[in-house]
């Protein structure tokens, strides 16, 4: 028997990453988001509260980092999530280096999507970034011999909303395209 949950959105867990960008002083500021999801093969959408100071930096500069979560991470990504920018310095959260694009990238995060902003889709209390990925960094730990990244070595860390909880990922259960194969009802 389903029972009705009304109107929530039921697609998480979702990745949790830490958006890094420079403000015009270039100043280093670091938000964790977990409200992402992939527009496409070459752009993904960052879901941000109108609330958030790094709406700010975000709308002046057009570029940010895109820093995926690993668990040894994720005190000091948790914390970027609890204070403002507005009010506190994150300069000195992460240890990073300055990507291509002028943008700050966590060395401890094994995977950084360089990404440009190109159009926000606003709705009452959230905006909707659409990121073009400009480049990609991934460490050679957790790439696979065929250089693609093995999530089973990054293991991000999930998000997930109505209980407020991390989660680590799972293992492998099958090969897309493949699994499906062997169907029969």
């Amino acid at each position: 028997m389903w029972k009705n949950l009304g109107p929530v959105v039921a697609l998480y867990p979702t990745p949790t990453v830490v958006v890094g960008m420079m403000d015009e002083y270039e100043k280093v500021n670091w938000i964790n988001i977990a409200h992402i999801g992939i527009v496409g093969l070459d752009s993904i959408m960052l879901s941000i509260s109108k609330l958030h100071y790094s709406n700010e930096i975000i709308k002046d500069k057009l570029m940010v980092s895109v820093n995926i979560v690993t668990e040894e991470m994720l005190t000091a990504t948790d914390f970027v999530g609890i204070v403002s920018g507005r009010n506190v310095d994150k300069s000195n959260v992460f240890d990073y280096t300055v990507g291509i694009k002028n943008v700050p990238m966590i060395n401890l995060s094994p995977v950084v999507m360089e990404c440009e902003v190109v159009d926000n889709y606003e709705t009452k209390n959230h905006n909707q970034y659409i990121l073009k990925i400009k480049h990609t960094h991934a460490k050679a730990e957790v790439l696979d011999a065929n250089g693609n990244i093995n999530y089973e070595i990054l293991k991000p860390i999930l998000f997930e909303m109505p209980t407020k909880s991390y989660f680590k990922t799972g293992d492998k259960v099958g090969h897309c395209w493949e699994i499906g194969k062997n169907f029969s009802k």
